[in-house]
């Protein structure tokens, strides 16, 4: 039983890639954030990922930690948590399934670290059909023409998420140049946007939602519009959301998404 370690993600899916598409939901975010390293730009100066293997050679447990983003685990045994703690000693933060929460908990401590739970969120999967916006307005899909304005967005969006390390590229310019970022217009006006995720393993990742001047009923809108779409690209259409949040869960039950797998955030004594 032993770890292989890699900073090429392609390498990492070529050997990880069965293991992780087996829990699509629960690895919704590696399952991202791989996709997109594959499609721009596989290895990137800080990049680390690894896969466990049992005597077998089978997988069993894998991570990836994407340059300036804290490491996320898939759930492995906990002789390959042992084994990690070396690899990733004193982390600022881990992203982990719940089911393996405490696990990491008790690896971590043993070698020196504590860790705690900060954050929980629920990755909730399309089992329906989403419910039809009821605004004004219509769809379409952003195209090149729309790169100044989507970037003024994010940058707005940004503002009002400090800490969130979500690049540029993930929510705006690689949607874009894949048709992957749905826009509602109202009289030929942009006034919400909604992109996602590369499709990896069958599965597919909801961004961000978001209409600049508040209205959350067009924010929902190209919500849908971009659920609309994934679901011809992708079996599995996810998305997270923070746990405990029941306005969130409503609007998600609305449109056909059921909870089906919990992630928790651990974190370092002082650290959000």
């Amino acid at each position: 039983m032993t770890w292989h370690h890699s900073t090429d993600a392609a390498e990492l899916w070529h050997a990880a890639g069965p293991w992780l598409a087996e829990h699509p939901f629960e690895n919704a975010p590696l399952l991202a954030e791989i996709g997109h390293l594959l499609a721009t730009d596989p290895a990137p100066e800080g990049l680390a990922g690894g896969w466990w293997t049992e005597d077998d050679g089978t997988v069993s447990g894998a991570y990836v930690r994407a340059p300036r983003h804290n490491p996320l685990l898939t759930r492995m045994p906990r002789a390959a948590l042992a084994g990690l703690t070396s690899l990733l000693p004193h982390p600022d933060a881990l992203g982990v399934p719940e089911v393996i929460a405490a696990d990491v908990i008790e690896a971590w401590a043993a070698a020196g670290t504590r860790l705690a739970p900060a954050r929980s969120f629920t990755v909730h999967v399309l089992d329906g059909r989403p419910a039809a916006p009821t605004c004004a307005g219509g769809p379409r899909t952003a195209g090149p023409d729309d790169r100044a304005l989507l970037h003024r967005w994010f940058d707005q969006l940004m503002a009002g998420l400090p800490g969130d390390p979500s690049d540029r590229a993930y929510v705006v310019d690689d949607p874009l140049a894949t048709g992957a970022l749905a826009l509602w217009e109202v009289d030929g006006e942009p006034v919400a946007m909604c992109s996602r995720s590369r499709v990896l393993g069958d599965t597919v990742r909801m961004g961000a939602s978001y209409a600049p001047r508040g209205d959350e009923a067009y924010a929902d809108a190209a919500f849908v519009a971009a659920v609309e779409e994934a679901r011809r690209h992708a079996r599995h259409v996810t998305v997270l959301a923070a746990t405990g949040d029941e306005h969130e869960a409503a609007r998600l039950a609305a449109h056909g998404f059921v909870p089906a797998a919990t992630r928790v955030s651990l974190t370092a004594p002082g650290d959000g």
